[in-house]
């Protein structure tokens, strides 16, 4: 009834079970688009009969099985897109018979063995992706000597070995060329740096040696040069100064010796250098200060010597400049400004001297950390170091550091990490550090004249006192809830409201024990000892996050099932309402609690192990960039969404976060977000005014709704705002506080600048280059989503979306 039938398209809608073998009657159809569902079983054989296709897109469903020999005989199909599905086995080797085949997409599969060498003689080729795959053996020799000549290959993630073949830019044409994460062991430099064409290298992690050919490439395209992990040696040739349009250099973790060609001042586009790990020496050129968009600089564990140029360390855009495990020397200039966007500044392990520059206070935005440590630093501890109120982690020690700690550093309240030992330090530390005495006290010894025995005791005065208002606090709680039951079994209308709240009641009995200096509530099979034993104590090499409310540690027990511990403070309340608040939720985009401890002062919540890391990590940290499609932006958008729905909608009392940004969304292996962190959340009484009061400014700078700067009352339309700026990172890929937005102007100011403009390419501007590729019709939703970020965050929280109505737009706008 079909037959007559030319295009099949139900992309993107929510169809289950398997292509029907019936799929072959279809003779005329030339393209068949059932990407993005939940399709799942083996390809039909009988696909092969579509003698029509053109186009297959099967991407992004949970299809399995093996490539059926039978679709090979499609002899006009040009492009085939299974990517991101679970298919196995081999390649088949009737691959020729696709003469017309110009795209090959089957990244992220399951599939095994080798390339079949027949697929050389496709030779209208232009782009092949097998990515993440588990294939081996050595790539066929002749691949990419194809009549048009390849535009992309990415062979990423498999476990190929061999040499890299000399052919793949055989016709000038090759743009991308991405074979990281294998075990290739030679490669012609010669050939790859000869084609003009490249934009994009990236051979990382493999066991390539030899050196790089030092000769000039004066037409260069490339952007994007990553070698890193490799065992490559000699010089770094001063000719890749020649590569103008370069934007990221890492060559990092290999055996390149000698100096660091002053030529890479040149490059005029570079934003990231990364030369970590090797045997360069000499001293860091000057000239690096000319890269005026460069944006980090990593020349850590060398064996550089000489000072640090003052251009380097006062460059504005610079957001990481990591030096440390080298052999510098000299002082510090005390030339650092407000203007500069340093987020994080090592120059531990060197031989630096002089005092600890007092201009260090200036830097408003560092906060992943400042490490000083083992150097030949003389003086005192600046004062100003206490305006640093973001940074994470303090590390001064192993100097020559002398006087008393100022007590201006009581202000450094987002500090999770401080070593200040061996030093010379006297007199007594910050009333605020008592945490850090308790929990790492080995970050203050070898100091003699350090007093910390009226800290000690302060503390623990401290904790009691804390121990006895939650106490007062839950037991007020269980009553009023208590009485809620009650009064609610009157109401049978209200038979959900009821049940969730008794739900709320037990949890809250169960958590009255947090006020105990010693108790567990943990799964069976788990004790303290246990946690400890895995954790070596709370050994920092299990460290796999720090923030303001806690150190987390990933490990293993019993059958390897891995878990988060996170290890809290005692003297502050938010342990007992972080765990109230992960004991009465479930949601499938929360952070699950399995139990908690509590022993001499430590609290130690354990939480399910999200392997996939942080969105902020995902969107800002990692090399190479990880693309992110539509479809996985969206999911992550949804999710978050739908968590904070459920907390503001669908729990009594409603929960507000108070803390939504990138770092606390945690990603699973397939991208699907856990809103984590609840150390500053709060349940707000609907119907009650006292207890929703709050009286500091929560939050993390450039997600905070402006209204927290003068409302008293706590109210969920906070949350909104801060989920609003999160989507712009999001779609922007930009952080919510950049230095090169300009003075006083944030993530929300920027864009609505841009989008003032009233012209495409300033709207488009704002957006990740990524999304400029799209397809039309994701191009066109990504920027329906800009629409809601910017209703989300308005100016007055009243007219603001609520979580459930951004929940139905997100659902519309990707129908």
């Amino acid at each position: 009834m079909c037959q007559s039938l030319v295009e099949l398209s139900l992309w993107g809608n929510q169809l289950t079970g398997s292509i029907p073998d019936s799929v072959g009657n279809l003779t005329s159809l030339e393209l068949l688009v059932l990407a993005r569902n939940s399709l799942s079983g083996s390809l039909p054989g009988s696909i092969g009969k579509c003698s029509s296709l053109v186009e297959i897109q099967l991407q992004e469903n949970n299809l399995s099985g093996q490539i059926p020999r039978e679709i090979c005989d499609l002899g006009v199909l040009q492009k085939m897109y299974l990517f991101k599905n679970k298919i196995g086995g081999y390649i088949p080797r009737e691959i020729w018979k696709l003469h017309s085949l110009k795209e090959f997409q089957l990244y992220n599969n399951s599939l095994i063995g080798e390339i079949p060498s027949e697929i050389t003689l496709l030779k209208q080729l232009n782009s092949i992706s097998l990515a993440y795959n588990n294939l081996t053996g050595e790539v066929p020799y002749f691949l990419g000597n194809t009549s048009t000549g390849l535009v992309s290959i990415d062979l990423t993630g498999n476990s190929f070995y061999g040499p890299i073949p000399p052919y793949l830019c055989s016709n000038g044409s090759l743009e991308i060329l991405d074979l990281g994460y294998n075990r290739f062991n030679t490669v012609s430099f010669g050939s790859i740096f000869s084609c003009s064409s490249l934009t994009r290298i990236i051979l990382r992690d493999n066991q390539l040696r030899g050196s790089l050919p030092a000769c000039t490439f004066p037409t260069s395209a490339i952007s994007y040069f990553d070698l890193s992990n490799n065992f490559l040696d000699g010089q770094i040739p001063k000719e890749i100064g020649s590569w103008k349009n370069l934007t990221k250099l890492d060559l990092s973790n290999n055996l390149f010796s000698g100096a660091i060609p002053t030529e890479l001042g040149t490059i005029t586009n570079i934003e990231m250098i990364n030369l970590s790990s090797n045997r360069l020496v000499g001293s860091i050129p000057h000239e690096l200060g000319h890269c005026k968009k460069l944006l980090l600089l990593d020349l850590s564990q060398n064996f550089l010597s000489g000072h640090i140029p003052v251009n380097v360390l006062t460059l504005i855009t610079l957001q990481h400049l990591l030096l440390q495990n080298n052999k510098l020397t000299g002082s510090i200039p005390n030339l650092f400004s407000a203007n500069q966007g340093l987020l994080e500044l090592l120059l531990g392990k060197n031989l630096l001297d002089g005092s600890i520059p007092s201009s260090l206070g200036n830097l408003q935005y560092i906060y992943l950390g400042l490490n000083m440590s083992l150097n030949n630093f003389t003086g005192q501890i600046p004062s100003n170091l206490g305006n640093l109120d973001k940074l994470q982690v303090l590390d001064l020690s192993h100097n020559s550091l002398s006087g008393q700690i100022p007590s201006s550093l009581n202000k450094m309240v987002s500090l999770s990490s401080v070593n200040l030992s061996f030093n010379r330090l006297s007199g007594d530390i910050p009333k605020n550090w008592g945490k850090f005495v308790i929990l790492s006290p080995g970050s203050f010894s070898g100091n003699e004249n350090l007093n910390l025995q009226n800290l000690n005791h302060n503390f623990s005065k401290s904790i009691n006192k804390q121990n006895d208002r939650a106490k007062r606090e839950l037991v007020a709680l269980a009553v009023v809830l208590g009485a809620s039951i009650l009064l609610a079994g009157f109401c049978v209308a209200k038979y959900a409201a009821l049940t969730r709240a008794r739900t709320r009641s037990i949890s809250s009995r169960r958590l009255l024990s947090c006020s105990t200096n010693s108790t567990d509530e943990l799964p069976e099979d788990l004790t303290y000892d246990d946690i400890m034993r895995a954790t070596d104590n709370l050994s920092e090499k299990f460290v796999i996050g720090r923030g303001r409310h806690g150190t987390v540690y990933c490990t293993e027990f019993g059958e390897g099932k891995k878990w988060a511990v996170k290890l809290v403070d005692l003297s502050q309340s938010r342990f007992c309402v972080e765990m109230q608040v992960l004991a009465s939720i479930k949601h499938r985009n929360l952070v699950r609690m399995s139990g908690y401890c509590i022993r001499d002062a430590i609290g130690l919540i354990l939480c399910e192990y999200v392997p996939g890391g942080t969105l902020f990590e995902v969107l800002h940290q990692r090399t190479p960039i990880v693309a992110l499609g539509w479809r996985t932006r969206y999911k992550i958008s949804l999710g978050v969404a739908q968590a904070l729905a459920y907390l503001h909608h669908d729990c009594m009392p409603m929960v507000v976060h108070r803390d939504v940004k990138s770092s606390n969304v945690l990603l699973d292996f397939d991208l699907e977000p856990k809103l984590a962190d609840f150390g500053l959340a709060r349940f707000v009484e609907v119907e009650s005014d006292s207890s929703n009061t709050v009286s500091a400014i929560v939050g993390t700078l450039g997600y905070i709704a402006p209204e927290n700067g003068y409302a008293t009352k706590i109210n969920e339309k906070c949350d909104v705002y801060s989920y609003g700026v999160m989507l712009l990172e999001l779609l922007c890929r930009k952080m919510p506080v950049d230095p090169r937005f300009g003075d006083g102007v944030d993530i929300v100011k920027w864009v609505n600048l841009n989008l003032n403009q009233v012209d495409n390419f300033s709207i488009m501007n704002c957006l990740d280059e990524e999304i400029w590729y799209w397809e039309v019709d994701e191009r066109e939703k990504a920027l329906q989503l800009l629409e809601l970020a910017l209703l989300c965050t308005r100016f007055e929280r009243e007219t603001r979306p609520t979580m459930r109505e951004i929940v139905n737009a997100l659902i519309k706008i990707d129908r």
